[in-house]
């Protein structure tokens, strides 16, 4: 039985097995053979018996096998797949007779040329309210090692829902007659496809299917994509999942995690939990394990409290703000321009006085946020067509800039009838030519989409609570502008209440534009420990020397302002190869600094491969554990919980159900030494810690601003004209 039934426990998405003892023949020949299947081996995916009988076979060696099957040309030879040694053999021998089950089972299973594991998809239309696509529950069945418990163990997750377009390749490649036409569709449109082939539903790459000699390009159907939902011009559904920082969303938050376990304990119940299945896999017959007692830690309760104005501490941002930001700008002269299609003037004006006085006395007013006074200045402009926002801005800012005031920091606010996310690829670069154009003028901007603001100023004005009141919902997106106007005029809206230490957190985050496969990292430089912003840089992916510099000079600034750093942590957006830290490890000896390096890896986003549930109690249900709480997983991996349920106190559902974040700590400069297991726990808290400083919205974030941030900055930059970055580098314009 899958279903957990032991109080507030705590349980994880695995199931625990048993590989076979007794050894079993597997056939392998040392030159290709012409039979179908045959698979080619890697030195680290051969058997040790292998090596055993053949002692000639050097790496380079070509080996290929059959696994179980016999075939001509192929010898056998006893393998010991519950060998540690042969742990990936047996892994890729299992994944082989996973995927052949889950086919047999009527379900098409997509390859996975990376981590060798099986992506079940699933037919599940219901709900589907667009007849333009299909919609398949995609899910990973993935054979895995528990390093904590020493034991093999399948992973069953649950990935977001893939969309199957219902019209062919052939008939998108057919739909455009004019061959002069500006918007022609290309084969470069298509990724994966489901292709029907008889009464089988393939999952593949275009380009491997295409190559097929009797491949029928009317019957492979498109799974949609960001380039071909552009180039259909799909009105896409809203993601409710999606982070919209500038809009809290009208509707109570689903609990992810009740949709999750009722997705994978489905398919446990329906594919798994049978005789046929553990035939294969002979996995525990109770179901999803529980984490053991030792495994589990939790962050100290004092780890998210926050000091704001007065040094006043609260744990909820919206709640801390009204004692006014910790620090206010230091600028004393603040003025607003406004930019605004013609047509939106009553919005804009609207929108002004809010900033000026207050929203249903809810938001007071902007000058509480950022804790100066302002103006509104005589420069505004007001946009006359929407198809040319950015000539327009050129030509203001052309006449007007030698008249601004040199004392004088201006701000602009932007009524944008163009989002960022927009999919259309020449309306989604306005809004970052926009914010370049501005910053090149040293003008920050705030950007606030006009047709979600009308939408949830509406929504306020028809609905109300049980006694009779008008929501407030605007007032929490004003709310968010404010403190990130803030952050932009170098104010501190909140910091950590941390005793301060005398470290150096360095934080390094990527983003790929798909438009130019281009990867980008930014690197957020630097922290200390109680969240204090110094400075930023930016680079591309192959600039490790860039990276290293980077670093030396988030040293030499800390020094010159503190002293000798203690300790480096860098919390990196993947795992750092031995080139990237060779660098590092350069740049250190290059300053004579000799301390500890922690390497903090925090996946990019929320963990989905790996869950964390809490059985039910008498006074929550929400399979959601409490925030702080993290599961040791081993080999240096932690699972951490980071959300806004905290014990003894009411959880409020709108603050959302976010995923633990995978994180793994390493300490390449100890020499292979186990981590004291206190620095651990004050690593782990401080990752726990840096998501409560986000200032773009009062809504707890599941990502530490360390690597969100870096994040955020190289896909703006990404947009931007040239890939350049704007020369002010002090503060953080990009929120």
């Amino acid at each position: 039985m899958a279903t957990p039934n032991r109080k507030g426990g705590l349980f994880i998405n695995a199931l625990a097995f048993r590989f076979e003892v007794k050894p079993r023949d597997i056939y392998f020949a040392t030159q290709s053979i012409k039979v179908t299947p045959a698979y080619k081996l890697t030195s680290q995916t051969c058997p040790v018996e292998l090596c055993e009988t053949y002692p000639e076979l050097s790496p380079c060696d070509q080996i290929y096998t059959t696994y179980d099957v016999p075939a001509q040309g192929f010898h056998p030879i006893k393998v010991n797949l519950s060998d540690p040694n042969n742990y990936y053999f047996a892994k890729r021998f299992y994944t082989r007779k996973l995927a052949h089950y889950f086919r047999c089972c009527g379900l098409s299973v997509k390859p996975n040329g990376i981590t060798q594991d099986c992506e079940v998809w699933k037919f599940n239309n219901n709900g589907n309210k667009n007849s333009k696509y299909a919609i398949f529950d995609r899910y990973i069945v993935k054979i895995d090692y528990d390093h904590f418990n020493h034991r093999p163990q399948l992973i069953l997750s649950y990935n977001r829902p893939a969309k199957v377009y219902n019209t062919s390749v052939q008939q998108i490649l057919d739909s455009v007659d004019d061959p002069f036409s500006e918007n022609q569709p290309s084969t470069s449109l298509f990724n994966w496809v489901l292709y029907r082939k008889d009464k089988n539903l393939i999952i593949d790459r275009y380009e491997f299917l295409s190559n097929l000699q009797d491949f029928d390009s009317s019957k492979a159907y498109p799974v949609l994509n960001r380039d071909l939902i552009s180039f259909l011009g799909l009105d896409m559904d809203n993601d409710p999942e999606s982070d919209n920082d500038q809009y809290l969303s009208f509707a109570k938050p689903v609990n992810k995690y009740d949709r999750y376990y009722e997705k994978i304990n489905r398919f446990y119940k329906q594919y798994l939990d049978n005789e046929d299945f553990r035939s294969i896999l002979d996995i525990d017959r109770n179901g999803f394990s529980w984490v053991n007692p030792l495994q589990i830690g939790h962050t100290s309760s004092d780890s998210k409290q926050l000091i704001f104005g007065n040094n006043k501490l609260n744990y909820n941002p919206q709640m801390g703000l009204n004692n006014g930001p910790y620090l206010p700008t230091p600028y004393t002269n603040i003025q607003i321009i406004s930019i605004f299609p013609e047509e939106d003037i009553e919005t804009a004006r609207n929108l002004l006085r809010y900033f000026r006085k207050d929203y249903k006395n809810f938001f007071n007013g902007l000058k509480k946020y950022i804790g100066k006074e302002f103006s509104f200045s005589e420069f505004n402009l007001q946009i006359h067509d929407k198809d040319k926002i950015v000539e327009e801005l050129d030509e203001f800012l052309t006449a007007n800039a030698p008249n601004f005031e040199t004392n004088c920091k201006y701000v602009a606010l932007y009524l944008t009838p163009i989002g960022k996310h927009a999919t259309n690829r020449a309306s989604h670069d306005v809004y970052y030519q926009v914010k370049q154009k501005l910053l090149r003028y040293q003008i920050e901007s705030q950007c606030i989409e006009t047709d979600k603001m009308l939408q949830a100023i509406k929504y306020d004005e028809t609905h109300f609570n049980k006694n009779g009141e008008s929501y407030k919902t605007f007032a929490y997106s004003l709310q968010n502008m404010a403190i990130a106007i803030n952050a932009k005029l170098k104010g501190t809206p909140w910091r950590l209440a941390a005793q301060k230490q005398n470290e150096l957190i360095v934080g390094v985050g990527a983003f790929r534009n798909l438009e130019t496969n281009t990867q980008y990292i930014g690197s957020a430089f630097s922290f200390d420990n109680t969240g204090a912003f110094n400075s930023f840089e930016f680079f591309q992916k192959d600039e490790l020397k860039e990276l290293a510099g980077s670093i030396e000079n988030a040293i030499i600034n800390f020094t010159n302002v503190n002293d000798k750093p203690e300790r480096l942590i860098i919390h990196y957006y993947k795992p750092m190869n031995k080139r990237e830290f060779f660098e590092i490890e350069q740049t250190l000896q290059r300053l004579d600094v000799d301390i500890p390096v922690y390497v903090v890896t925090i996946g990019k986003s929320e963990s989905e491969d790996f869950l964390l549930f809490v059985s039910a109690t008498d006074e929550f249900n929400g399979l959601m554990p409490y925030s702080g709480t993290y599961v040791n997983l081993g080999n240096s991996s932690y699972l951490l919980c980071n959300n806004t349920r905290y014990e003894n106190c009411v959880f409020n559902p709108r603050d959302g159900y976010p995923f633990p974040v995978k994180i793994k700590i390493e300490c390449p400069t100890n020499g292979g030494q186990p981590i004291d297991t206190q620095v651990v726990a004050e690593l782990i808290e401080q990752v726990y810690q840096f998501s409560r400083i986000y200032w773009k919205s009062v809504k707890q974030q599941h990502l530490p601003v360390t690597i969100k941030y870096p994040e955020m900055l190289a896909e703006i930059v990404s947009h931007f004209q040239g890939g350049m970055m704007p020369s002010q580098q002090n503060n953080l314009w990009f929120l």
